[in-house]
């Protein structure tokens, strides 16, 4: 891989976060996208440094996981959803992939990180694909199993056409997108009421406390109750 070359193509990208890390986690090449998400003026600022010097401890620690399932394991993996606190407080959402380095040997030099923003679709948007009763639809009815089919059927078009729309709008697929609103809806739940971990997953769909969490955990590097703890320090 022309790691040069890749570079330059991410840095004129403004939506897509780019780093290079080598073997032992250190920063060898990042984006401006990725110094900006970070408050920075520059992405030199970045190199040479770990995760944990520049992301706060939970983030970090999330970061640490992933290297070590990518680095040590060889467990790449694509299109992962993940819920992140911005620098100013508010929620983002995040498509993230990490993929292996490897030398002409096969050895494991470092892994490549790419991560896009999910800016959240307009409401013209929405009417334009035909997607805003779907939209509604989902909200409306957290606690309840949504499949794609049943979605489909309410959207009046067949479920790979809706797969389709829903993937250029959102640039994620229905299940994502489901996992999404349950996820942000559970964040709002722990936030803004008293109400138990149990009780929010019944009202977010999950049959089961365990589904919830491990669910959260994955989108948002910890467990609800770790999570809420966290909200209440700040």
């Amino acid at each position: 891989m022309d790691l040069e070359m890749v570079d330059r193509i991410f840095r004129v990208i403004p939506d897509i976060v780019f780093c290079v890390k080598d073997a032992d986690r250190v920063y060898r090449a990042a984006n401006p996208a990725f110094a900006h998400r970070l408050g920075l003026i520059s992405e030199e600022l970045v190199i040479g440094r770990r995760a944990e010097e520049l992301f706060p401890q939970e983030l970090a620690s999330v970061y640490q996981r992933q290297d070590e399932e990518v680095l040590l394991r060889g467990r790449e993996f694509t299109d992962r959803l993940e819920l992140i606190t911005n620098r100013d407080g508010s929620l983002g959402w995040y498509l993230a992939s990490k993929f292996l380095l490897k030398d002409e040997a096969g050895l494991v030099t470092g892994l490549v990180s790419i991560s896009r923003d999910l800016d959240t679709p307009s409401v013209g948007d929405l009417k334009m694909a035909g997607l805003r009763r779907v939209v509604d639809w989902v909200h409306d009815h957290m606690d309840e199993e949504i499949t794609v089919q049943s979605l489909a059927k309410i959207a009046g078009m067949k479920a790979a056409h809706l797969e389709r729309r829903v993937k250029r709008v959102f640039k994620m697929s229905v299940g994502q997108f489901v996992r999404k609103v349950r996820i942000e809806l559970a964040a709002q739940l722990l936030r803004d009421t008293e109400l138990g971990i149990a009780e929010i997953a019944l009202r977010c769909g999950y049959s089961e406390q365990s589904s919830l969490t491990r669910q959260f955990k994955s989108a948002v590097g910890c467990p609800p109750g770790e999570f809420r703890k966290r909200l209440g320090a700040v």
